[in-house]
């Protein structure tokens, strides 16, 4: 007599998360990130501080950065797809894509105010307030869930960057006879914490749209490069370089060395990296990676005083 039973479901297979060489995606874009932004920021000084460097147009090399940042973009997209179509073919998605290019220039400008009040210290450890914004946010509008030990080293950062805060207003208060220095360290206080918070909103709204609609990686980078292009265009013909341009008394790429380019192009694929690491890991392992960049970089500077 044959049994009635069901016949055994085969087991499921887990899904693997995406690896290349053995080593799993988010952490070697990780890794790669932490690379390339370090070796970014060490070619920007270099090439606004060697002689025979630094004349060339901060706004131009931004606006190139980008430009060449979608341009590989294009390159992928036409390998992948064939056709560059995804990037418009569904506009309310495209429009969203405008979002975090326009939180990203209020990011850039409010570190501009904070870099004018701030030391180097306390700029860097109250810019990473910006893993804990991205740890809030990341509960709030993607529905995660953080493990106690991420709440542990959530709360630990805060209390850091509380207690850098707090000695950096002593030592202004003691340094200062009035109230100018004091004044000044509030706003720049208040300035990097608003750009955390800012930065930590335009990566988690990224992650957001990346993940959430079905639109490649490559078509979100692509949008975000022709925005960012746009907003930097628009900030550079309101300034008075863009005035000296128009009036011709100086060129687009004046200035620029093969040193400018290497570090126009390390910016770029680092733009690239940043899409990759919100695709396979997520906004917060972003601000990791670029606050153990940081973290790094100033304590090489601290090293090089003595």
């Amino acid at each position: 007599m044959e049994s009635l039973a069901a016949p055994a479901e085969p087991p499921r297979e887990e899904k693997r998360a995406p690896s290349f060489g053995g080593v799993q995606l988010k952490h070697l874009v990780c890794g790669l990130l932490v690379l390339q932004n370090t070796g970014a920021v060490l070619l920007m000084r270099y090439t606004r501080s060697m002689p025979g460097e630094g004349q060339y147009i901060t706004q131009t090399a931004v606006i190139m950065q980008e430009v060449m940042k979608g341009l590989a973009c294009v390159v992928l997209l036409l390998k992948d797809e064939g056709t560059l179509a995804s990037a418009w073919e569904k506009p309310s998605e495209a429009l969203k894509t405008s979002v975090p290019a326009l939180l990203y220039l209020v990011q850039n400008n409010l570190q501009y105010v904070a870099v004018g009040y701030l030391d180097a210290a306390t700029y860097t450890v109250s810019y990473q307030s910006k893993i804990i914004w991205s740890g809030m946010l990341s509960v709030l509008l993607l529905g995660r869930k953080l493990g106690a030990h991420k709440w542990l080293g959530i709360v630990l950062l805060g209390a850091g960057v509380a207690t850098v805060q707090l000695a950096g207003q002593s030592d202004a208060a003691k340094a200062s006879a009035g109230d100018a220095a004091v004044s000044g360290k509030a706003v720049g206080l208040v300035a990097i914490i608003l750009a955390a918070m800012v930065s930590a909103l335009a990566g988690v709204y990224f992650e957001k749209i990346l993940k959430g609609a079905k639109v490649g990686l490559w078509t979100r980078n692509l949008q975000l490069a022709g925005y960012s292009v746009l907003v930097g265009y628009a900030k550079l013909a309101t300034s008075p370089q863009g005035a000296a341009l128009r009036a011709g008394h100086t060129s687009f790429f004046f200035g620029y060395t093969k040193m400018t380019w290497v570090c126009v192009t390390m910016n770029a694929f680092g733009g690239l990296l940043v899409g990759c690491v919100i695709k396979y890991a997520d906004a917060v392992m972003k601000d990791v990676a670029l606050g153990a960049e940081s973290s790094t970089r100033l304590q090489c500077e601290r090293t090089r005083q003595f």
